[in-house]
């Protein structure tokens, strides 16, 4: 059966075992060459290496008799890293994965929206945004966007109950991830910071506080719309 690689972390995790399983081999290789072959470090190093990829220093160390049980051990390790490597390529090409990984990637690397009007939908994708269409930020929505890499997430619902589900959602798949939360009702401000949300944002207290500022001169354009002539 090929080996499956169903998401961007299992296919990191194949590459991973591969470099430990390589890095070890060829540690134990490299010791085991200078402790039983008397080899200085560097020779030990370079004669595991050929040996592993089937080149050999001089020919076909099988049959070299100062090399004997260590040459066979090797190249029987060196087969295994090859069949291994081939066999999780393989996978990889049959399954698509390496197109799914590579998009997975460059997602991580932008910003992900998550939206339900389609009007708001449309102008996100004229701009270039990646959105996903979706009712609610559930966990398979969360997924999809990339929770699981995300260094941040802005949940900004109208609904307090559902931000607050969001979070709890979002900090359980991605326990490291910084979360700013939009809440209308203040006293739910300790239910927010429980669940793992790192900045809480109330938009009518602020709006209000823009709105004051306004009247004393101080307009922030950015926000504010003026109709003075």
């Amino acid at each position: 059966m090929l080996p499956k690689v169903s998401n961007t972390r299992e296919f990191l995790g194949q590459i991973r075992t591969l470099a430990i399983l390589v890095i070890a081999i060829m540690v134990i290789g490299a010791l085991s060459a200078i402790a039983f072959l008397h080899m200085t470090p560097t020779g030990a190093a370079v004669l595991t290496v050929s040996t592993l990829v089937g080149s050999g220093k001089g020919g076909d160390h099988t049959a070299d008799p100062t090399l004997g049980t260590w040459g066979l051990v090797m190249k029987f390790f060196g087969a295994i890293i090859i069949w291994f490597a081939m066999w999780t390529t393989i996978g990889l090409v049959v399954e698509g994965k390496f197109g799914d990984y590579f998009k997975e990637v460059r997602e991580m690397k932008q910003v992900v929206f998550v939206e339900k009007n389609k009007d708001v939908i449309a102008k996100l994708k004229e701009e270039g945004y990646y959105v996903i269409e979706a009712e609610t930020l559930d966990e398979a929505t969360l997924t999809k966007a990339g929770i699981e890499n995300a260094q941040g997430i802005a949940v900004a619902v109208g609904d307090d109950g559902q931000n607050l589900l969001a979070v709890l959602t979002a900090k359980e798949l991605n326990d490291s991830t910084k979360i700013a939360a939009r809440v209308s009702d203040s006293k739910l401000i300790p239910k927010f910071k429980r669940a793992g949300a790192n900045y809480i944002i109330l938009p009518e207290a602020m709006g209000g506080t823009k709105l004051a500022d306004a009247l004393r001169g101080y307009v922030d354009e950015d926000h504010i719309f003026t109709n003075e002539s």
